[in-house]
């Protein structure tokens, strides 16, 4: 049986786990795009922007399955930890519960599957300090639950790599790459995995996507409280973790959509609506950030998550983790590399 060649383009958490997955299962796996100062696997990708939260909980249940999943290998794979930088903090993630599929009965029997516990918003108040909570909130407390260092874990597993190329893609022909050196590769298959590039590298291959790239921003806050878990409060759109002795990373979803990845600016309103949010939330917080936002753009879809999908041929995008797949990066790689090893010519969702 003949190899199969894949060409991964994009050298950010999701091509590099995915090109690992792929050569581990006896693929030739080309990854494209690790010069640190290229737009595939730079410093402004959303992997290094990443706060890295890890937790099983999600109200989404196909969503849920990845992230427990790679939750329970993260937890379950001692070099792994070390090398991501793994730190278990204990989340708190703060809902609506009717958002959940069968409200309270949904977020009670999404908190089960994933051994966490739910609490009122008194109790979630009472432990751990939060304010100003919708009386009918709920939290979903994981105690197993943290961060990594997304950047800390790409740089492992990409040292693992037999196969790498540190010229960027300059321009997609079918299944052929051209390199911005003028070389050309070509594979059986072809995964663009470049994040906020990626839809711009599919245009200007003629290739049809919904795909959009969208901001993401957040600060580094001054805090006295030394028992603060990493959490998500769907209420508020505040999420955080903490980041170091008297640090704490403090963000809030962005509006601005279409951005160019390669310069995302500041956004001063959105950090002076993190600060509002916050001094309602979390009393003891200093509203002064510690240094400047980091601002970043990400790839969004819809449906929303991290995973493999065609989108014309033998291309195939693996990114759209729509924020956050830093906690399904390793179950959704695995996933996408067996699906390209099991079904080579005829994989992923429809529409990249």
């Amino acid at each position: 049986m003949t190899e199969l060649r894949v060409l991964v383009v994009g050298a950010g958490l999701a091509g590099v786990l995915l090109a690992r997955r792929l050569q581990d299962a006896g693929a030739e796996a080309v990854l494209i795009g690790t010069a640190t100062d290229s737009p595939t696997g730079g410093y402004r990708d959303a992997t290094a922007a990443s706060g890295g939260l890890v937790r099983a909980f999600e109200p989404e249940p196909a969503a849920r399955a990845l992230a427990a999943a790679s939750l329970a290998e993260l937890r379950g794979d001692p070099g792994l930890a070390a090398e991501a930088g793994w730190r278990r903090t204990g989340s708190l993630y703060l809902l609506d519960p009717d958002t959940v599929a069968g409200g309270g009965v949904g977020a009670g029997a999404g908190a089960a599957a994933v051994d966490a516990e739910v609490l009122t918003a008194a109790e979630a108040a009472r432990r751990f300090g939060v304010d100003g909570l919708p009386e009918h909130a709920v939290g979903i407390w994981e105690r197993r639950a943290g961060h990594v260092v997304p950047d800390r874990l790409r740089r492992a597993v990409l040292a693992g790599l037999t196969r790498t190329e540190a010229v960027p893609m300059a321009r997609l022909d079918g299944d052929t790459v051209e390199l911005r050196d003028g070389r050309r590769l070509a594979g059986d298959l072809v995964v663009v995995a470049a994040g906020a590039w990626t839809p711009g590298l599919l245009r200007a291959a003629g290739l049809a996507t919904c795909l959009r790239t969208k901001h993401i921003q957040y600060a580094h806050h001054a805090v006295r409280r030394a028992d603060l878990p990493s959490f998500v409060d769907e209420t508020s759109g505040l999420y955080g973790r903490p980041a170091g002795p008297g640090r704490f990373l403090l963000g809030l979803p962005s509006s601005r959509w279409d951005v160019d990845p390669a310069a995302p600016a500041p956004d001063a309103e959105l950090a002076a609506r993190v600060r509002a949010v916050a001094a309602l939330r979390l009393p003891g917080l200093d509203p002064r950030p510690v240094g400047p936002p980091v601002s970043a753009a990400d790839c969004y879809s819809e449906p929303p998550g991290l995973a493999l999908r065609a989108v014309s041929g033998t291309v195939h995008t693996f990114t759209g983790g729509s924020g956050g797949a830093a906690k399904t990066a390793l179950a959704a790689s695995r996933r996408a590399a067996s699906a390209l090893l099991d079904h080579p010519s005829s994989v992923g969702v429809p529409t990249g």
